[in-house]
């Protein structure tokens, strides 16, 4: 089977030039012409790596990068960003964003193919370690003022952070934890849990409703415990939430 890439880029020439030099290597190429069409067809079909320009319409390559680093079916997959943009200081941010690899162009051919053949060996050799099936975590420490305890996950109903530091709602109480955000997203179950953005985690049980809010972000409401909460569903991730939904629904 041939290794599947994603390529996201918005100027349809050199899209289509990339992807015949990827095609002639060996590779599955499948492209997408912006980031909203990119996160797509990544979400319904995992690509094996994706290689995404970072000045786009719709979504740009961070907000992208953003999409992919929390979603639990893509978090692992190799991300190269090939942009036009050259300053050190969008290299820094694009490498402190998640990115494994950031070439600039015009890319030589050579150095793109090289790019992917290293991030794909790296992927090769954490799924040989990881090799067991994936075990979601059952239960996490929370701490409050009356000491520790642990928590099963499937009670826990709302994950935030708060001050820089990360707090669960659980019916005995709200918790702080160790882990942060980023890791519980990768640990927790996501038939049960959904990454709002990225201070938030909710559980589907305490889903009420949501709206359009302004500005294309939607409000979920939230029903935890008695008390009602609202959070922010920013507009990159409403596609997703409706997809969690329906799949989650099914599973049930």
């Amino acid at each position: 089977m041939l290794t599947k890439l994603l390529l996201i880029e918005d100027q349809a020439s050199l899209r289509e030039n990339i992807a015949e030099i990827l095609t002639l290597n060996g590779y599955q190429v499948v492209t997408a012409e912006d980031g909203r069409q990119g996160i797509s067809q990544a979400v319904l079909d995992p690509p094996d790596l994706i290689i995404c320009d970072v000045m786009m319409p719709k979504l740009d390559g961070y907000q992208v990068l953003e999409i992919v680093r929390s979603t639990p079916a893509l978090v692992r997959t190799p991300f190269i960003f090939l942009t036009a943009k050259t300053d050190r200081t969008d290299l820094r941010h694009g490498m402190d964003s998640g990115a494994d690899d950031y070439l600039t162009k015009p890319v030589a051919s050579r150095d793109l193919i090289m790019a992917i053949e290293s991030r794909l060996r790296h992927k090769q050799q954490w799924m040989t370690v990881e090799k067991l099936p994936i075990l979601y975590r059952t239960n996490i420490r929370g701490y409050n003022d009356k000491g520790s305890m642990t928590l099963l996950t499937e009670d826990c109903l709302y994950f935030f952070t708060q001050k820089r530091r990360y707090y669960v709602l659980h019916p005995l109480g709200t918790f702080q934890l160790s882990g942060t955000i980023e890791d519980l997203a990768t640990q927790l179950d996501p038939v049960q849990f959904f990454r709002v953005n990225r201070k938030e985690i909710i559980h589907r049980n305490t889903i009420q409703r949501y709206t359009y809010w302004q500005e294309g972000k939607y409000c979920l409401f939230l029903l935890i415990g008695e008390r009602t909460s609202e959070v922010i569903l920013p507009r990159a991730r409403y596609r997703l939430f409706l997809d969690w939904l329906q799949s989650s629904s099914k599973k049930q």
